[in-house]
């Protein structure tokens, strides 16, 4: 038990470090308000469980050892993260305002997908999971399961109450189209980064 209380610690502490996850839920929080923040932080924790799934399967090594399988999935997330970057551009003019409604909708799919798609993240949890999951004991599948689990929860707890403070922070300033112009901008330019950087570490 005193593992599981050291693993949520720890992912506290990882979802606290400013990273690429938490500078966008913070510019959506600020641009979109805590309802749309919220469905992308779920969107990202839902994705744990794609990722805590395949190292229960012990798929996630076999993907690990195959350097087309992590190029692809690299490429793939690259080119998803400049669709959003593209989605954001176009529709970031009051004019689009009918169709900007139908793809803010979608931030939880954004958030599923960019996580799933990033082999960072695989590779992370395949090097910390195993470390509290005691592999010599039975019962190593249910305990992945628990830790992935503990993940979700701290990863909704810390990106949610971001969320939360940033949009009640900024929710004067929401309605204003320069200040929502301007987060448009950063949003374009923070998917743009994930995406170099994405590529860069793969390759």
């Amino acid at each position: 038990m005193a593992g599981y209380y050291s693993f949520f610690i720890t992912a506290v502490l990882l979802a606290l470090t400013p990273g690429p996850d938490v500078l966008l839920v913070v510019a959506v929080a600020a641009k979109e308000g805590f309802s749309k923040a919220l469905q992308l932080t779920l969107g990202l924790a839902s994705g744990v469980i794609f990722h805590t799934l395949l190292i229960m399967l012990g798929i996630s090594a076999l993907i690990i050892a195959s350097p087309l399988a992590m190029n692809v999935i690299a490429i793939f997330g690259a080119c998803y993260l400049l669709y959003l970057a593209y989605l954001t551009w176009i529709h970031r003019s009051e004019q689009a305002n009918e169709t900007k409604a139908s793809v803010k909708g979608s931030y939880y799919w954004r958030g599923v997908i960019m996580n799933i798609s990033n082999p960072k993240v695989l590779l992370f949890f395949l090097a910390l999971f195993p470390q509290f999951a005691q592999l010599d004991q039975p019962g190593y599948s249910w305990r992945i399961a628990i830790l992935g689990l503990l993940f979700i929860i701290a990863t909704i707890m810390v990106f949610g109450g971001l969320a939360l403070i940033t949009a009640k922070s900024a929710q004067n300033f929401i309605k204003n189209p320069g200040f929502k112009l301007t987060m448009d901008y950063i949003t374009v330019v923070i998917f743009i980064v994930l995406s170099g950087l994405l590529l860069y570490s793969t390759f």
